[in-house]
């Protein structure tokens, strides 16, 4: 079957973006092309963003409804994937879809990605145009679901995480099976695009001081089994970890640094770490085979069983900085309302491990959760004077649905039913409860600012480390 992969456009308050690969989308063209399938990608995203003039200060990052059409008319597929990760993209990824039926009303509309994750039925609801959705990872469900279309058997309802229609009504199949094997999935499918917009990045805005030379990505595992109460990762990837052997990393390693010529690399696991024994043993091979890169995690790492021995393995791999999990400095907020279950000891051993092998620490900070009162957000303040972090990174607690605090929050009646996320909800306190107004919020995210500098000192240290490891 023909298959078009396309990144859904988006509208964006900032003029400037850091552009990183879609491995997302990569990952599902390697799948489907392994599989027999014509596979092509396309991310209309690419180039800067386009000024709208809508009184909101937005730019729009995509094409024209014309340059769609044409798109759509010149590959002539009969399916076409939409790759939708976030409420604000979700209606210019309804437009696509309607793009794609005007062109031609037999093309089958698949939607995918993290918002179906977490919305499930609700696109199928909102846009006529789509014909199925996909939850959670869908490396063996889509190539099941065009199996199924193709004529080749099957139903509906066994293809893992579908949401279809039948009968005038929208259905959802449970999303129950997840990659096991991940060495068993070919490398992500780089070639059916043009990698320069995501080597090049952004020169303006780079992750954590990477970015500045040839950069692209790479996940060497998949889920963290750490059901924090706020994170939705989860519902993409499972409760399960599930590591790629060093080997297999390694091998796309090869690709990456001698085909691609890319010289920093974006380590974009959600737990890198969760295995030091693993992540020892990469570290080891990449100084073995003398690779010359940087790298970073900008995802963030948990402090958990990080030793000295890691730490030195790293630096020496090419290991430029590292984002670690901090998220509060109350014992209270951090393991009972988030539910990390990590001690300050364990974040102080973690920090001063890198400290002494020379890797500038990040620190991620969430604040606005339920029982955050002025006292323990002074808990926070205090312990992070206390870190020598190089940054800090603020955010303000978001209740996305399928999450413990979405559940918790209506259960308590500070949100209801139809809580929607906005594009600038990362920046703009959502909800308040009896120990802080929005107010309070932003006072306090500005105050824990003051405490260290902006994350442009990752870019000096870089440049004086040098862009090689």
């Amino acid at each position: 079957m023909r298959v078009l992969l396309i990144n859904a456009p988006y509208h964006f308050p900032d003029p400037v973006i850091h552009r990183t690969e879609m491995l997302g989308l990569e990952y599902l063209a390697g799948s489907l092309r392994k599989a027999g399938h014509d596979v092509a990608l396309w991310d209309p995203t690419v180039g800067s963003g386009q000024r709208v003039s809508d009184g909101f200060g937005l730019y729009y990052y995509g094409r024209s409804e014309a340059d769609v059409a044409n798109m759509i008319a010149r590959t002539r597929p009969e399916c076409v994937g939409i790759s939708c990760h976030y409420s604000f993209a979700v209606r210019d990824a309804y437009d696509v879809a309607n793009l794609v039926k005007h062109v031609n009303p037999e093309t089958i509309v698949v939607i995918g990605g993290l918002f179906v994750s977490i919305f499930h039925e609700r696109p199928l609801l909102e846009c006529a145009a789509l014909d199925y959705g996909l939850i959670g990872e869908a490396d063996h469900s889509l190539e099941d679901l065009l199996s199924k279309l193709s004529g080749q058997g099957g139903a509906f309802e066994d293809v893992d995480g579908l949401i279809y229609r039948s009968g005038g009504e929208v259905v959802k199949n449970k999303k129950c099976l997840f990659v096991q094997d991940l060495d068993s999935l070919p490398f992500p499918a780089r070639d059916l695009w043009d990698m320069v917009p995501y080597l090049e990045g952004s020169r303006e805005k780079r992750l954590y001081g990477l970015g500045n030379r040839p950069a692209l990505s790479i996940l060497t595992s998949r889920s963290c089994p750490n059901r924090c109460s706020y994170c939705n990762m989860w519902l993409v990837h499972g409760s399960r970890w599930r590591g790629r052997s060093a080997e297999n990393v390694l091998a796309e390693l090869d690709e990456i640094l001698f085909k691609y010529k890319a010289e920093h690399v974006f380590v974009v696991d959600d737990n890198f770490t969760f295995r030091p024994e693993r992540a020892k043993v990469i570290c080891e091979k990449i100084i073995q085979n003398a690779y010359n890169f940087r790298w970073n995690t900008p995802n963030g790492i948990s402090v958990k069983k990080i030793d000295d021995e890691l730490a030195a393995l790293m630096k020496k791999s090419g290991c430029a900085n590292v984002c670690i999990a901090i998220e509060s400095g109350s014992e209270y907020v951090r393991n009972v309302v988030m539910n990390k279950r990590i001690s300050n000891a364990e974040i102080v051993s973690a920090v001063s491990c890198f400290r002494r092998a020379d890797i500038p620490v990040v620190g991620f900070v969430l604040i606005g959760m339920p029982g955050e009162d002025e006292a323990r957000f002074q808990e926070t303040v205090k312990f992070l004077k206390s870190l020598p972090l190089a940054s800090i990174v603020v955010s303000y607690a978001i209740p996305f649905p399928g999450t413990k605090l979405h559940d918790t929050l209506r259960q308590d009646g500070v949100i209801t039913g139809d809580f929607t996320i906005g594009m600038d909800d990362l920046n703009t306190p959502v909800f308040t409860t009896r120990d802080f107004t929005k107010d309070d919020l932003v006072r306090r995210k500005a105050a824990l600012k003051d405490l260290f500098p902006s994350l442009a000192v990752l870019t000096e240290i870089e440049a004086r480390n040098g862009s090689h490891a």
